[in-house]
């Protein structure tokens, strides 16, 4: 669980602790840097704020995003460390790059930002975009399963998104959110999916329909109602083929534009 304790120290003062790691001194090492490798080694012997500064250095050098990614984490997760309104500069920075490996689980991380307003106004559509950002990206289909988790158990109604009723059917969007994440070796989604659509056809919901029309349209090579296998797929090539689909059936889903 990601805690979302108070503050305990003043952003100044714990500017001045970072402060000390000059992002100068970083030297690319492989597809990394020296900077980050030393903020690694610092989380391992436990001391967060040397960590911080070996990571704010290597964000600030600017060979890799992944120093700005963990720096982002240590703001957002480390109680005496933390700092939204940093963690949430760090993250959009990563979140924005084409970084697949860390993208996606910034993106979420902004989402959870927008979603619990935390050194922001609550901002359902932001959280919405963000987290469809970590589920359904544009790019190569790598995606945060936590992140699809997340969209499905907070998706905004029609009023929140300024669109019409009629247009926006939350519990087809979850659906299509638990499918993607249960691509993500994550069993209590490929649930959660099987329970909307299950109770879907009990009541004869009207997406279905919609469903079955954006499936064809994205050339989805199976049905609706097989997305959850289809999603549990143990080749690699296979479960990237279906993300790719269902990046497609996302976005006519929504009208999204990511």
């Amino acid at each position: 669980m990601i805690s979302l304790a108070a503050v305990s120290a003043p952003a100044s003062a714990r500017s001045e602790r970072i402060s000390g790691t000059d992002s100068a001194a970083c030297t690319r090492d492989g597809n990394v840097d020296s900077c980050w490798r030393d903020g690694v080694q610092a989380e391992k012997r436990g001391d967060a704020e040397a960590a911080l500064a070996a990571f704010e250095a290597s964000c600030t050098a600017g060979f890799q995003v992944g120093g700005c990614y963990d720096a982002g984490k240590i703001y957002f997760l480390n109680a005496k460390l933390r700092d939204y309104g940093r963690s949430k500069e760090k993250m959009a920075q990563v979140c924005a790059s084409d970084d697949v490996g860390v993208a996606p689980y910034a993106c979420k991380y902004l989402g959870i930002i927008y979603q619990k307003g935390l050194s922001v106004s609550l901002g359902p559509e932001q959280a919405f975009g963000y987290f469809t950002k970590a589920c359904f990206p544009q790019g190569e289909p790598f995606i945060d399963g936590s992140g699809c988790e997340l969209l499905g158990n907070h998706v905004p109604g029609a009023d929140e998104m300024g669109v019409a009723d009629k247009l926006w059917a939350p519990e087809y969007i979850a659906y299509l959110a638990f499918a993607m994440g249960c691509s993500d070796d994550m069993p209590a989604q490929c649930s959660q999916a099987l329970a909307i659509q299950r109770r879907a056809v009990a009541r004869s919901a009207s997406w279905l329909a919609r469903c079955a029309e954006d499936a064809e349209a994205a050339q989805f090579r199976e049905r609706c109602e097989d997305m959850v296998r289809a999603a549990a797929a143990d080749d690699f090539d296979a479960r990237q083929t279906f993300r790719r689909a269902m990046v497609r059936i996302f976005r006519r889903a929504t009208g999204y534009p990511g």
